[in-house]
């Protein structure tokens, strides 16, 4: 081989691994029980990323399962309304790695944020942030796959109004083999926004109406501000939710396949349905003739996603061109799930996406898998000690916490809206910190704690009590809560 030509590939296979000096953390924007969120700058393109450090990934193989799942689904499901890995750094070990580092497109907070910080968002906002969650749906659900956690934490947002839909720890993929209820556990979604056939084994076969329910559940939260059933419990769930919808119907009960569910609803006392008028007042008709169609108790009547794209409520901004659908995932992505994984199955299975990532070292790995054991450069030890040194002097001295960031109301004119709208840009940034700051541009807006993941999360973060957590079950213990979940969201 020509020498220059070697000496240019020795190059190039170098300088890919020279990561931790590719990116230059700026802050910390988040902690929690997963690891550390810093905000960061692509030294190479100048772009703002998030870079998410997940600590000790097999402490738990269930742990180390749902990150494989999350960054597997997220590597195949390339989609505008859908987060993005832009890189995941390579472990200085194939063998014996702890920890990932894995590289996002910056997000600035997420919608349960801007619903909290925005009280006069406008019929325009809800529009266009329905309109996106459906579309990225549609995606996914084009692909056999199933969220399953859909909710405010979990949709990413920017100042211009863009959403971005990310933790896919507990989707599933559907084959057309595998019947839909059998192998997969009930415990899935935050109870405030789970569907009335999760909430005790209703139907025999689940289907995507289960995030359709979520969907119209975060829309309904647009709408009104807070949360449309905040139940304290599973009974309290059902109670919140037919005391709007109403008793269901008789077909409707006989269907439901749990024995003790379908019990209590055929003894409570008749409810007639609220008009949605007088639950939601002022809000535009064909909005909420949508959104009584996505939260129809029973999910044969709830419209797929794009079946809801077509209503007359997005009328002048729906375009099919723009709302792709993909091919289903291969089987052979998820042959795991089939199979008990030991600890060095899930870290060998996580690396081999990891080199998804890395084209060189992919093709040495693929030539030969031992290959790949002599030292290669690895920039995550000198990435660590930039992640250390910045958690331990981030905000020393001043008394506060540096982890909880700052949001603000939505620019106005940053949402599709007619010409003529007054642009309003309202800057709501709370705390004595910002008092002499420079007003915040339209893309600086919206910072909150959540970064690129919707558990990105100060060192104490309010918890909202009534909002449980529901934790992802092995299918063989599908009686017992595990208390810990994985805190990975991409």
């Amino acid at each position: 081989m020509d020498p220059h030509k070697k000496g240019a590939m020795d190059k190039d296979f170098f300088t890919e691994y020279g990561e931790a000096s590719r990116y230059v953390l700026q802050e910390v924007v988040g902690k929690g029980s997963y690891g550390v969120v810093g905000a960061a700058t692509d030294t190479h393109t100048g772009e703002k990323v998030a870079i998410k450090k997940i600590l000790d990934v097999f402490e738990h193989v269930s742990d180390a399962t749902r990150i494989l799942r999350e960054i597997k689904l997220l590597r195949l499901l390339k989609h505008p309304d859908i987060v993005e890995i832009k890189h995941i750094m390579l472990p200085p070990s194939r063998r014996e790695f702890k920890d990932i580092y894995v590289v996002f497109e910056l997000m600035e907070s997420d919608l349960h944020q801007v619903i909290k910080a925005n009280d006069d968002l406008t019929p325009e906002h809800y529009q266009f942030f329905l309109y996106q969650l459906l579309r990225g749906l549609k995606f996914i659900h084009t692909a056999n796959v199933f969220h399953r956690d859909l909710k405010p934490k979990n949709i990413l947002a920017n100042a211009d109004c863009k959403l971005k839909i990310c933790d896919f720890g507990l989707a599933r993929v559907s084959f057309n083999d595998a019947p839909s209820a059998i192998f997969w556990t009930d415990y899935v979604a935050t109870r405030w926004y789970r569907a009335p056939e999760l909430c005790g084994s209703f139907f025999s076969k689940y289907t995507p109406a289960i995030d359709m329910w979520s969907i119209g559940c975060i829309f309904a939260e647009l709408l009104n501000g807070k949360p449309l059933f905040p139940g304290k419990n599973v009974v309290h769930q059902l109670d919140l939710m037919t005391d709007l919808l109403g008793t269901p119907s008789p077909e409707s009960i006989a269907r439901i396949r749990n024995e003790k569910a379908r019990r209590y609803l055929s003894s409570m006392r008749k409810k007639q349905p609220v008009p949605f008028t007088q639950k939601f007042p002022n809000v535009d008709a064909l909005a909420l003739r949508l959104l009584e169609r996505l939260i129809a108790f029973d999910p044969k009547d709830r419209p797929s996603a794009e079946e809801a794209l077509a209503d007359p409520y997005f009328q002048g901004l729906a375009n099919v061109d723009r709302e792709p659908s993909t091919r289903p995932i291969s089987k052979l992505e998820f042959e795991f799930e089939r199979r008990k994984l030991a600890k060095d199955d899930v870290r060998e299975l996580i690396y081999r996406e990891i080199l998804e990532y890395h084209p060189q070292m992919l093709k040495e790995y693929l030539r030969g898998g031992e290959q790949t054991n002599f030292m290669y450069p690895s920039g995550v030890d000198r990435f660590k000690r930039q992640f250390a040194h910045l958690e331990d002097n981030h905000g020393k001295g001043d008394g506060k916490t540096p982890l909880l960031r700052q949001h603000a109301s939505l620019p106005r004119e940053r949402v599709p809206a007619p010409k003529d709208e007054t642009a309003e840009n309202n800057d709501q940034s709370e705390g004595s910190e910002n008092a002499n700051k420079p007003k915040h541009s339209e893309h600086s807006l919206l910072k909150s704690a959540s970064i690129s993941g919707s558990k990105c999360i100060g060192v104490q973060p309010r918890k909202d009590t009534e909002e449980e957590p529901i934790p992802e079950l092995p299918e063989e213990d599908a009686d017992g809560l595990s208390e810990k979940v994985a805190q990975v969201v991409l």
